[in-house]
């Protein structure tokens, strides 16, 4: 099966090489590299253009260069779908390195089973994860809370699913394993080309698109659209830089805005599901708290509009019910 990569970038010229050279080094070639430029400034897009057309000299491939018409990863993994020509789309964050046969490995399961729709490998990085807490016991009581009330990536877990809190869980990294899952992040996940003919991400999410990719893949779960897997036998390692990231307090609202949007939309809204996403929102605010104190961050400032992000969506519920997010572009403008 043929593969083509997508790749949607943001500020992001002076790291996107890395990414692309683990794209070249691997055993088994996509067909064309589309990288969606999400509307960035024209010196940024000039520095793009450019890189582009050097790896185009080395490649037996194309490189293909689109511009988005604005800063949205969700629109951008949407067009980078559209104009895709491969039996599958792989999307690649441009912070990710990969193994040299992460797609060879990952491809060969498409090819073993007509009904999977979706995969992903494994982020190296999350196997440091418990283990960074280890002999520090206020990152301890911090992980244990963001375990409770399932904030963040939830560990050691028998299936990979998702939490109406909107958190993921990974099973336990200790050993390999490869399981069916009710999620498939777009860092380095691949989907069937043909998916996109019925779905797509939600475009209206705009900048970072906050778990646009949780929307989409739980959907196809949900509609028993075919087989999804998580498979930890092959691997990648998100280096996740800042480049081009929205600053802090713009994405406490928007996670808050686009965790509310999701939550109304895909899950059912019984006294169970309500409960876990208003325990985690609590949880949310204590973790931003603890974040800034730990990082000796913490301002009244910072406190007032942590508090003011957890409440914000709720003063748009209708708007968000009717599925317009109008009003958060409108409170903090694409740059």
């Amino acid at each position: 099966m043929q593969y083509s990569v997508v790749m949607p970038v943001y500020k992001r010229s002076k790291i996107i090489s890395l990414a692309i050279n683990s794209l070249l080094s691997q055993s088994f070639d996509p067909i064309e590299i589309i990288i969606v430029d999400n509307n960035t400034e024209d010196n940024e897009t000039n520095e793009l253009k450019k890189i582009i057309n050097n790896f185009n000299k080395k490649t037996s491939y194309p490189l293909i260069y689109i511009k988005s018409p604005k800063n949205s990863g969700a629109l951008a993994r949407n067009i980078g779908a559209t104009f895709a020509s491969g039996d599958l789309v792989a999307f690649l964050d441009t912070d990710v390195i990969l193994d040299y046969d992460y797609y060879e490995t990952l491809i060969r399961y498409f090819e073993l089973d007509d009904k999977l729709i979706a995969i992903q490998g494994l982020d190296k990085s999350l196997l440091e994860e418990p283990y960074k807490v280890r002999g520090n016991i206020l990152k301890k009581i911090i992980y244990n809370f963001e375990q409770i009330f399932e904030t963040s990536l939830l560990f050691n877990k028998k299936k990979p699913y998702v939490s109406p809190s909107l958190a993921v869980s990974h099973p336990s990294l200790e050993n390999e394993f490869e399981l069916y899952s009710e999620w498939i992040s777009t860092c380095a996940g691949i989907f069937k080309r043909s998916i996109f003919k019925k779905y797509n991400f939600p475009d209206q999410f705009i900048t970072y698109s906050n778990n646009e990719y949780l929307m989409f893949s739980y959907q196809l779960y949900k509609n028993n659209e075919g087989k999804m897997i998580y498979t930890s036998k092959a691997k990648y390692k998100d280096i996740q830089t800042s480049n081009g990231r929205i600053n802090r307090v713009e994405l406490m609202y928007q996670i808050q805005t686009y965790d509310l949007y999701i939550f109304l939309r895909v899950f059912k809204k019984n006294f169970k599901n309500i409960f876990i996403f208003i325990k985690s929102r609590i949880g949310h605010l204590f973790f931003y708290i603890a974040r800034m104190i730990i990082k000796k961050e913490l301002s009244f400032n910072l406190f007032i509009k942590s508090i003011g992000a957890i409440i914000y969506p709720y003063f748009h519920f209708n708007s968000i019910i009717k599925g317009d997010l109008s009003f958060y572009e409108r409170d903090f403008p694409i740059k």
